[in-house]
């Protein structure tokens, strides 16, 4: 009976421990620039972020940093980041060794604060010299014209020297120029097919996981509670609603999103300085119900 009443107390004591701390403003938001495009192993990854205190307020002075291990494995990797840029903005480079799934966190300001997990691929094989061929080589008709178009100016000066051979020479330079320059003309001519850049295709369902990556990367997830991301979120405010069962107007949150203090001045989200793209992934995350 005593002991179960200590650790009711002490999970009391580590309650009002952690709510006195976010009361005095010990917690902060971390927002991720962007999403980790393509990331190849032993590659250097670039990571920039902003840290918030109240989710609102540039932090700096700070020494974040960030952790990852690859899952189902011991091997980890952590890096403590800098401040660059404007106040509160920090970057770190960060080298995962081996291909696999990822889970990464940004630990600052006494918490750590999950990211989207990454897919990290093997680094491509190196070309070998056999793959290196141009499609500027010269052709082998080309050469051979070129060596009879040389023995046709070397049968001219043999002309003008008077040697007997010159003639049978001259006719042999004409005649290996000649195939050589034929055969070159007859073949089929490859043009290198101009470079178009394809336009990528997303699927709704990408989008929509696009969306929730964001959501936990741009860290809304620590101001609004929603049943896709409250599993790996350890703590949070929610000062901000519980957006699971909520739908908006996708005008309206174009504009919420965009300048949120244009819609409601008085509002505590920042403007977060989110692309249009990131926007309409998260319009589509946030509606899909």
């Amino acid at each position: 009976m005593k002991r179960t009443t200590y650790v009711i107390g002490l999970a009391i004591l580590l309650a009002v421990v952690f709510t006195s701390t976010v009361l005095a403003g010990g917690w902060a938001v971390i927002t991720l620039d962007e999403l980790p495009g393509d990331v190849e192993a032993n590659q250097p990854l670039e990571i920039g972020f902003m840290i918030r205190q109240h989710g609102a307020t540039p932090l700096s002075g700070q020494s974040p940093v960030v952790r990852a291990h690859l899952v189902d494995s011991t091997k980890s990797v952590s890096v403590v980041a800098s401040e660059k840029g404007e106040k509160g903005h920090y970057a770190a480079t960060l080298t995962l060794p081996q291909s696999g799934k990822w889970e990464w966190a940004i630990e600052a300001f006494g918490a750590a604060q999950p990211m989207p997990a990454l897919t990290v691929v093997a680094a491509p094989a190196p070309v070998t010299e056999s793959e290196a061929v141009t499609s500027n080589s010269i052709p082998l008709s080309l050469l051979v014209g070129g060596v009879g178009l040389l023995g046709v100016l070397g049968s001219l000066l043999a002309f003008q020297r008077k040697v007997r051979w010159a003639a049978a020479f001259l006719v042999i330079g004409l005649l290996v120029s000649g195939v050589g320059f034929v055969s070159a003309a007859a073949q089929p001519r490859v043009e290198a097919a101009p470079e178009v850049k394809a336009v990528p295709v997303v699927s709704a369902d990408s989008q929509v996981e696009q969306g929730r990556d964001l959501f936990i990367a741009k860290g809304c997830m620590l101001c609004h509670s929603h049943a896709e991301t409250n599993s790996i979120r350890e703590y949070g405010v929610d000062i901000g609603p519980n957006l699971t069962n909520l739908t908006f107007g996708p005008e309206y949150l174009r504009l919420w999103l965009k300048d949120p203090s244009s819609v409601k001045p008085a509002t505590q989200m920042p403007t977060l300085g989110l692309s249009d793209e990131e926007i309409e992934s998260l319009i589509m995350f946030i509606n899909d119900k």
